[in-house]
């Protein structure tokens, strides 16, 4: 396994960022939401839009099959990055310098897993509705900012789990036409269930 090296652009960064925190509670409170729990809201909102979605909007709940295969792909990309290169967290590198506001096992920090998943589906619903790819894409901006702030990520963690995340949701959308059988199966399967408790 490689090490990643740690540059100057990285830490000089980080330390400014993450020197922003434990100087407000209210800041440090909600960096901490998005750093450990937005990752969820993008999930359950794409939960809530497949069963919230008129059955005629079938494009779109295609292109949630797409997003969520996306973010598998992008999570199996990252792990078989972290597998060949390791890079130490910042709180690992600089326990006395980090304010580390959440606690994270001391595993690869490069890339972000919660910025690949978040930017995977945020990518793969481009094109979509314009309210829905907003509310994503805040989402994205909000895990990337708040993994530096409390102290778990690298700035370029980050943005390569947005290039990870981009490269994934392009890849399920070159590959959309041998995916759009299966993912019309599954279309097909939530069609029969909903016909069948409206009988």
């Amino acid at each position: 396994m490689g090490v990643l090296i740690v540059d100057g652009f990285d830490r000089t960064v980080f330390l400014w960022w993450n020197g922003l925190a434990g100087r407000n509670a209210f800041v440090d409170a909600l960096a901490v939401l998005a750093a450990q729990y937005a990752i969820f809201v993008v999930a359950g909102l794409m939960v809530v839009l497949w069963f919230a979605l008129p059955r005629r909007e079938a494009g779109l709940r295609r292109q949630l099959l797409y997003a969520a295969l996306a973010a598998v792909v992008a999570i199996a990309v990252n792990y078989a990055i972290s597998a060949l290169w390791y890079r130490p967290r910042p709180f690992v590198l600089y326990p006395h310098l980090v304010h580390q506001l959440v606690q994270h096992v001391a595993d690869a920090s490069f890339p972000s897993d919660h910025a690949a998943v978040a930017a995977a589906v945020a990518f793969a619903l481009r094109g979509q509705n314009k309210a829905l790819q907003w509310v994503m894409w805040l989402l994205t901006a909000l895990i990337v900012l708040a993994r530096v702030f409390v102290g778990v990520h690298w700035p370029t963690d980050v943005l390569g789990g947005v290039a990870v995340g981009f490269v994934a949701a392009t890849a399920v959308q070159t590959l959309s036409g041998p995916l759009r059988r299966p993912a019309d199966f599954v279309l097909g399967l939530f069609r029969m269930h909903e016909g069948q408790r409206a009988r």
